[in-house]
């Protein structure tokens, strides 16, 4: 469902922001939403994943329910006392039909014909809602996440590092004296070097790894419950396999940098940092290599 907005709206994050965390793995989905609404039972696992909602957004909770039902954000002041009356009208609706009336049928019905807030309010599925936030998400010309999306998705790791001490690596990668490939091909030869590239990354990237594009030649990748000897092995073998003749002859590389998440490592920022700082050693120590950063702050060096 999406709407125009009619009420005020926290400043606190925007609908983009919003609209990507019904797509996190932590977030709350429409299904669970119908289970609190009393659509069907919550599952043992469910109640203890809503307890957890409850504790780690704490006065946010209702106004994320709500998101999830109208995809319109209402501050948490009075998100709360909304929602049970979204409920209440349900169970009426329910009992006056005499079958159950889905929320999301509530909500529409209840924030549109009694409350009036939402207007010209149109009704698209989730997958269509998916692919809007989808596309926010990816560079236009990779088809990689994109520079924003790439710190959400560090700090989302970063998290269940934290509260399951999970491992946790990432790859920073520069391709070699890129500019001299655009000044000597034209940027679209450069354009087309990326995207393939890219593809290449994807294919020899493993199904849980998340391939970003940082910007320009950068690219990162998140490496979720993966040391970092582990990391390295795959950063080793990523180099080679983007290797690859130029137009005209010469010869294009990469150089990688990896780091590991310890307890020193409290932000997506200070991550990036370190993974930054180990392709920074790369290209200072000859380039066309991997640098990996393990626990410890301790440095390994494989060149090509």
């Amino acid at each position: 469902m999406s709407t125009r907005v009619h009420s005020s709206r926290s400043q606190e994050d925007t609908d983009a922001d919003r609209l990507r965390g019904l797509f996190t793995p932590d977030a709350l989905s429409l299904d669970v939403v119908s289970a609190i609404a009393g659509d069907r039972p919550l599952t043992e696992a469910e109640k203890d994943f809503l307890d957890e909602q409850k504790t780690r957004r704490a006065e946010q909770f209702f106004s994320d329910i709500l998101y999830v039902v109208a995809h319109q954000h209402f501050p948490p002041e009075v998100a709360e006392k909304l929602w049970n009356e979204v409920l209440r009208h349900k169970y009426e609706m329910s009992e006056a039909l005499n079958r159950n009336v889905r929320i999301v049928v509530a909500a529409l019905d209840y924030l549109s014909n009694f409350r009036r807030e939402l207007v010209s309010t149109t009704l698209i599925g989730e997958a269509h809602i998916a692919a809007i936030a989808n596309l926010s998400m990816r560079d236009g010309l990779t088809g990689l996440f994109n520079h924003t999306s790439c710190f959400e998705l560090i700090e989302v790791e970063l998290k269940l590092h934290e509260r399951y001490r999970t491992a946790v690596s990432l790859l920073m990668m520069d391709i070699d004296n890129f500019k001299k490939v655009n000044d000597l091909h034209g940027h679209q030869e450069g354009d087309k070097i990326l995207a393939e590239l890219s593809a290449i990354l994807k294919r020899e990237t493993r199904v849980s790894d998340i391939c970003c594009r940082y910007g320009g030649d950068e690219f990162a990748v998140i490496m979720p419950l993966t040391d970092a000897p582990e990391a390295g092995e795959i950063a080793e073998r990523l180099r080679t396999a983007l290797m690859r003749s130029l137009p005209g002859g010469g010869k294009l590389t990469v150089s990688l940098g990896v780091a590991f998440c310890d307890e020193k490592t409290k932000s997506s920022l200070a991550f990036m940092k370190k993974a930054d700082n180990a392709l920074y050693q790369a290209k200072k120590n000859g380039k066309n290599r991997v640098v990996v950063i393990a626990p410890g702050a301790s440095m390994s060096d494989k060149a090509g």
